[in-house]
This record gives structure tokens, sequence and C-alpha cells, in this order.
């Protein structure tokens, strides 16, 4: 099964224990970063302003949801600064949901 690895520190980052943020400002928004959340002994959240959590987006429903609210965004017009980070963090996404996907099949 396809693995998370964190943005920041570069560790693997469980479902549980991980977070997609952004930010969202003056009708852009950017620095999408997949980390592990915040713990006493571990900062590798960004201070970005809106986030989900990462296993909600490993479920089909939250993953169609997270799209929804991309293409909602785009229709109110605000631009996606340095789109890297948006495929980047989409690319373990995609992975992972796929991997579901096939394994479903095989049942």
């Amino acid at each position: 099964m396809s693995r998370f690895i964190c943005d920041t520190c570069g560790r693997e980052v469980l479902p549980v224990d991980g977070i997609v943020s952004w930010t969202r400002e003056d009708k852009r928004l950017g620095n999408f970063k997949l980390t592990h959340k915040d713990t006493p002994g571990n900062k590798c959240q960004p201070e970005n302003n809106r986030y989900r959590e990462l296993y909600t987006l490993t479920l089909a429903h939250g993953y169609l949801e997270f799209i929804s609210y991309l293409l909602e965004r785009w229709e109110d017009n605000l631009v996606l600064d340095d789109p890297q980070t948006l495929r980047k963090v989409m690319g373990q996404l995609n992975l992972h949901i796929h991997e579901k996907l096939i394994m479903l099949m095989e049942d």
C-alpha cells in the first residue's frame, strides 16, 4: 500500500497522524502541504490557515469533497499560487485512492 511522506520532515505519515493544510488569502490558494499534525514533540505543520485531516482525505467521500472544494474556489475566481505544492499533495492522495480502488476490484 502507498505511504504518505511528510513535506516537512520527510518521514512517513500515518493517515490518523497527518494533515493537509494550505493558505487562503486575498483570493489566492497556496502552500499546500501534507505533514504530521503538530504535537509537543513534533512541529511539522506549517502556519497555514486552512486544513483537512489526512484520514478524511483517504476516504473516497472526503477525497471527492476536497476536489469539490478546490473546484468551487476556482469557480469563485481564486488563483492558485505555486501549483507544484498542490500537485505534490494530490499525487500522494491520488496514488492512495487508486490503490484502494484496485484492492476493492480484486476482492
